[in-house]
């Protein structure tokens, strides 16, 4: 059996992710800020971007970097700020036997900042997303120092920028509202100093908050380097119609695969009535469902095919045919609903070719009518042997102190001509390539 969680999947056609930023975060010791918005001085390629606005953005991203140098820690931002957002509903309920069920294991825990310079010890941890959502941009900022929330800002930029929440310190009276969150004004209190307040405002169903927190919590990131994924949404991911595209696709892996069976089982994890302050009698209800998986292969008989069996899907199938198989449905989820998906090494036990056709798949408008946004790290150069443009590639590099830097390969000082992007990662262009590890000690 394999554990899911089970929570509704939300359209996410709308949403751009635009930028990413971390300061005193793992081994972002310093800022650093990631976007995805298309550079307009560089023209090659433009079919690899869609526009909206004024601005165009990239349906592909690719970080790289040597072993170690921060690749899966950049993937992390998103998971620490989806995290936070996940906990402070928690905190203000005083859901401690919940948090106590191993679904919810570390996820108040502090928060992971540089660990190798005695100077960023006392030092707050930042975190920044941008979106864009129906056009209109939301810069979403908060800083943690301990367990508590120091910092917290949430902009609107449509023709102007506007400041809709403002919190200079942990504690409540200092949190400043406007706008569509004025409402949440007359109940701040319920904020904890360790819980951020848009969160709340969702929990108490402002509209605003709750698509800001909604589109946030909906961008997937998941590692290839996992032995089983976890979608979201189980009962969509495993429809009929979705299952019949997933069997057509396996069956170039493995040309004995017939059909492939799943079977659900829902169970109610917890059911938790808030005892602190709950003026609206909520509860917290967690839910979980148990997904078996079975698959049917045929059997021959001097070359004819006579019979089916059925075999462990999970065991006996080659590594490869499991990873592409758990990949799916992230894949479709994304292209078919648009919003945003990270993985982190992508080309883990898929086929270079395979890797590259996932790729095609988020730059070719056909299939990603949506404008789906695919954000990847790497370590195979030969992923961007071919049509891609500068400010697609990313790289990231750590120093001797151990901090990591983020530069984007658009940066570079060249000509007009187009590059090949291969050959500069080859060429260690920001220092991306790992030092050598064996010379000198063999």
């Amino acid at each position: 059996m394999i554990y899911f969680s089970l929570e509704g999947a939300k359209n996410m056609e709308n949403l751009i992710l635009k930028s990413l930023s971390a300061e005193n975060f793992a081994s972002f010791a310093e800022p650093i800020t990631f976007t995805t918005e298309a550079d307009l001085s560089k023209k090659e390629y433009i079919d690899n971007t869609f526009a909206c606005g004024n601005s165009r953005f990239n349906k592909v991203s690719f970080l790289y970097g040597a072993n170690g140098s921060g690749k899966t820690f950049f993937c992390k931002i998103i998971r620490e700020i989806q995290r936070f957002l996940s906990f402070s509903p928690l905190a203000v309920i005083d859901a401690a036997q919940l948090m106590a069920r191993p679904e919810f294991k570390n996820i108040d825990a502090p928060v992971k900042n540089f660990a190798f310079d005695t100077s960023y010890r006392e030092q707050p941890t930042r975190f920044a997303i941008e979106l864009v959502l129906d056009n209109i941009t939301y810069h979403y900022t908060f800083a943690v120092q301990g367990q508590e929330i120091v910092y917290e800002l949430l902009t609107k930029k449509y023709r102007r920028t506007e400041k809709l929440l403002e919190r200079t310190s942990s504690s409540f009276k200092d949190i400043t509202l406007r706008s569509e969150l004025k409402g949440f004004e007359d109940v701040k209190r319920m904020v904890k100093p360790e819980a951020l307040c848009l969160p709340i405002a969702d929990l108490l169903n402002n509209p605003l908050a709750s698509k800001i927190v909604s589109a946030i919590q909906g961008i997937n990131v998941v590692s290839m380097t996992a032995g089983k994924l976890q979608p979201i949404n189980p009962k969509k991911t495993f429809s009929e119609d979705r299952l019949r595209k997933y069997i057509n696709i396996i069956r170039t892996a493995d040309p004995t695969l017939r059909d492939i069976k799943v079977s659900f089982e829902e169970e109610e994890v917890e059911h938790q009535r808030n005892t602190s302050d709950d003026f609206e009698n909520r509860e917290a209800i967690v839910k979980t469902t148990r997904v078996g998986i079975a698959s049917r292969h045929a059997v021959y008989e001097n070359g004819k095919e006579t019979t089916v069996t059925p075999i462990s899907f999970f065991k006996d199938e080659s590594l490869g045919t499991v990873k592409l198989f758990t990949a799916l449905p992230y894949l479709f989820d994304v292209l078919e609903d648009g919003g945003v998906l990270m993985v982190d090494e992508l080309e883990n036990g898929l086929h270079l070719s395979l890797a590259k056709e996932i790729i095609h798949l988020f730059t070719n408008e056909e299939s990603n009518p949506h404008h789906a946004q695919l954000i990847c790290t790497s370590h195979q150069p030969l992923l961007v042997d071919g049509e891609y443009r500068r400010d697609q590639v990313w790289i990231t590099a750590k120093d001797d102190c151990g901090k990591s830097v983020l530069h984007r390969m658009s940066d570079l000082k060249t000509s007009r001509a187009k590059v090949n992007l291969t050959n500069r990662i080859l060429e260690n262009a920001f220092g991306c390539n790992p030092r050598l590890f064996f010379d000198n000690n063999t």
